[in-house]
């Protein structure tokens, strides 16, 4: 197709990007970010993995896991707001590489506590970084696709955290027992420093970044030419990104230029279900093994959790291409909440059980995935970092609640059946929050 030029001696890399099919040097841009994203999912979810075996080694009660669970989760939240700033700020490459160099060494300092304050304050400076990592791969990957797959394949690419968590409950399952918890640990910490060189090496920086921050001239014009080989792109082109760069505090421009009540919306759609959704893998391999299943299949029935995602996930993606995003979402987290009733109802068997962990890994973070892809939609390139941080800030907020709730209600002698039905409610309220967005985009698109 041809290249988009405003005149003869400028390009706009929006429309370049969005005009041609999608390339190699782009695939491996989305497969480098997924790569960080499967082992951020296995690093959140080792210590879920570990968690059966951690209340016996630390001498600790199982209500106790409540504060170690959302510890991590605190540093998930800050990372979010406080990486997804820098990235806005310094660049994506730059701030990706730190959070993954950040959270290696966090994962692998893990494996050495030998009491819950230390659990508590490695989990909590590793949430940080692998906070940080998510949003700026989602905006990184969003920033290199063409608008026709852009969602479809941000969510394959984010896909790769379920992936890393389910392939880490299999591993999990023959780890621990052959090695103990301590080697959970060490492979997590060990493979995202090994993959960093490649990060430096491979990985570009964003060039909607470099263009909308009028900085890099050669590298932009390298990068158009790795793009749309033959660009007669040099240095005395001028490149354009076609869309507005605001001056001043990011996080205000999230409510300035009509984006006030979709931001507020978005905030509330990932805060209620991140409740949900953490409670849902953090207390799940507890409650089931404290329910009598034996551990090797409490921990492959959470790994099952997230093989529900990925084809939830698949599905969704799918799906997109002919239904609004919003409104999927929307039925996406209303299932959702059905499947914990499902779980309540149902869950007292090993089939039961099996098979409602694959329904609500399905809706619950299946639609998660989504909901996390298409919120870069919603903000332009100087604001996306921050605007999809902060949506993921603000949830990871409700992903403390939730297994902090979890942990007050299992002290007060809940019954499993009750959790389940508790958590159904944020869902519930994720999927209202979804089709109020949807029918906020259905208003601004028919507006003159």
């Amino acid at each position: 197709m041809p290249l988009q030029h405003t005149g003869a001696d400028a390009i706009d890399v929006t429309e370049l990007i969005d005009s041609r099919r999608l390339g190699v040097f782009q695939i491996r841009v989305v497969a480098l970010c997924a790569s960080v994203v499967l082992i951020d999912g296995f690093d959140v979810q080792a210590i879920t993995y570990a968690a059966p075996v951690l209340t016996g080694v630390l001498g600790i009660e199982r209500a106790m896991l409540g504060p170690v669970f959302s510890a991590g989760l605190f540093g998930l939240t800050l990372g979010a707001f406080g990486f997804g700033l820098l990235a806005d700020r310094l660049g994506r490459k730059t701030t990706f590489v730190a959070c993954a160099v950040l959270f290696g060494l966090c994962t692998l300092a893990t494996a050495t506590v030998g009491s819950v304050t230390e659990l508590l304050a490695w989990r909590f400076v590793a949430g940080l970084a692998l906070g940080g990592a998510t949003p700026i791969a989602v905006a990184l990957s969003s920033e290199y696709c063409p608008k026709s797959s852009r969602e479809t394949l941000v969510m394959i690419m984010y896909g790769g955290f379920s992936v890393g968590a389910a392939g880490g409950g299999f591993l999990s399952a023959w780890l621990i027992p052959a090695f103990g918890w301590r080697s959970v640990f060490v492979l997590g910490g060990i493979v995202p420093l090994a993959i960093v060189p490649l990060l430096l090496m491979a990985l570009p920086e964003s060039i909607r970044f470099l263009v909308a921050r009028n900085t890099g001239h050669d590298r932009v014009a390298a990068i158009v030419r790795r793009l749309a080989p033959g660009c007669p792109a040099n240095r005395d082109t001028r490149f354009l990104v076609g869309e507005e760069n605001p001056a001043g505090f990011p996080v205000r421009h999230l409510f300035s230029g009509g984006r006030a009540r979709r931001t507020a919306l978005l905030w509330l759609m990932f805060f209620a279900n991140l409740i949900a959704l953490y409670f849902l893998i953090n207390w799940f391999p507890t409650l089931i093994h404290a329910a009598g299943l034996p551990l090797q299949q409490a921990v492959i029935a959470s790994a099952l959790i997230q093989i529900g995602s990925i084809a939830g996930m698949l599905l969704l993606a799918a799906a997109m291409r002919r239904v609004p995003a919003f409104v999927l979402l929307a039925l996406g987290f209303l299932l959702g909440a059905l499947s914990f009733a499902g779980l309540a109802w149902f869950g007292t068997t090993l089939t039961g059980v099996m098979a409602g962990a694959f329904v609500a890994g399905f809706f619950v973070i299946g639609t998660q995935t989504g909901a996390n892809a298409v919120s870069a939609m919603l903000y332009p390139t100087s604001i996306r970092s921050t605007g999809i941080g902060w949506a993921i800030g603000i949830g990871r907020a409700g992903s403390i609640l939730g297994p902090l709730i979890g942990g007050v209600l299992l002290s007060l002698h809940w019954s499993t059946a009750s959790l389940f039905l508790i958590a159904a409610v944020p869902a519930a309220v994720a999927a209202v929050a979804a089709l109020a967005i949807a029918r906020l985009l259905d208003r601004a698109a028919a507006a003159p």
